[in-house]
């Protein structure tokens, strides 16, 4: 039962990190120790469906959970106290880098490797200064080009999020379809409370479908890719993963979304409460693995 509920609870944060832009799952999934598990779950699925299931249904059902309950609040929480809520996820990432840089170094260290982790800082220093205007309202077509549209922005999303550092939302942002999409999740909960709305069933439903299978096809691909790179390269990807996390940080301050809700004493004193109680959790969390 307390592995249960520690899955659950990982994969609620997982969730998390997956609707905020800038924030990647693949980070927290790092963070909270269960990345290499993951991805070998994924990939070897059906050579101990029992044993599988067991690891992967608490998180699945805590990362489900998280992105139907928590996507309206959270959504608020942006809008008014935006800068907490992303230093929250900034002390997650500080407090995971000891956990971090003890499984890169597990099988000895080279020079060379913190080349690696420059080469990766790098890329996401210049990947989060791309264009970040994105769209800003909500699109409600859903003709075949749009939805084909969700369907590769789903794809290439969740490719981003298994890779730590990159965030999956924010390739939302910048594909233009991020508002659409968490508005239909949230419109979710509001289809399973009215039926009688037909036209926003059907909109919500095929924005959700084919967001969906871009995500799944995503996940197949790039998943077998990572395993592959921690077979043969583990030290090698782990401090690429170092270096992806750490400039991840850089990616969150640097975004709008972060201080869309302003900055004031208060929201500065949240922030450093938030970053503390992040940083407490990822270790603590990382620590039980």
């Amino acid at each position: 039962m307390n592995k249960i509920f520690l899955g659950f609870l990982k994969g609620i944060f997982i969730g998390l990190a997956n609707i905020i832009p800038g924030v990647s799952g693949g980070t927290i999934a790092v963070i909270l120790g269960i990345f290499d598990d993951l991805i070998d779950t994924i990939n070897n699925f059906f050579r101990d469906i029992k044993k599988n299931l067991g690891f992967i249904t608490p998180i699945g059902f805590g990362i489900l959970f998280s992105i139907l309950f928590f996507s309206s609040i959270l959504e608020l929480c942006l809008k008014k106290y935006s800068l907490p809520t992303n230093i929250f996820f900034v002390g997650l990432i500080f407090g995971s880098i000891p956990l971090i840089y003890k499984k890169a170094i597990k099988n000895g260290i080279k020079k060379n490797y913190f080349v690696y982790t420059l080469i990766s800082i790098l890329i996401v220093v210049l990947a989060s200064n791309f264009n970040k205007n994105g769209a800003t309202q909500i699109n409600n077509d859903i003709s075949f080009i749009f939805l084909l549209k969700i369907f590769f922005g789903g794809l290439l999303a969740a490719i981003a999020m298994i890779i730590p550092g990159i965030s999956g939302s924010f390739i939302m942002v910048l594909l233009g379809i991020y508002p659409t999409v968490i508005n239909s999740i949230s419109n979710i909960s509001r289809c399973l409370l009215n039926f009688s709305d037909k036209n926003l069933l059907i909109r919500t439903g095929a924005i959700i479908f084919s967001l969906g299978l871009g995500l799944i096809l995503g996940i197949l691909l790039i998943s077998r890719l990572i395993s592959v790179l921690l077979e043969k390269f583990y030290s090698e990807t782990y401090f690429c993963i170092l270096g992806l996390i750490i400039g991840s940080i850089y990616g969150i301050f640097v975004s709008p979304m972060t201080y869309q809700s302003g900055i004031n004493n208060f929201m500065i004193l949240i922030s450093v409460i938030s970053f503390f109680v992040g940083a407490i959790i990822s270790y603590f969390l990382g620590e039980k693995n």
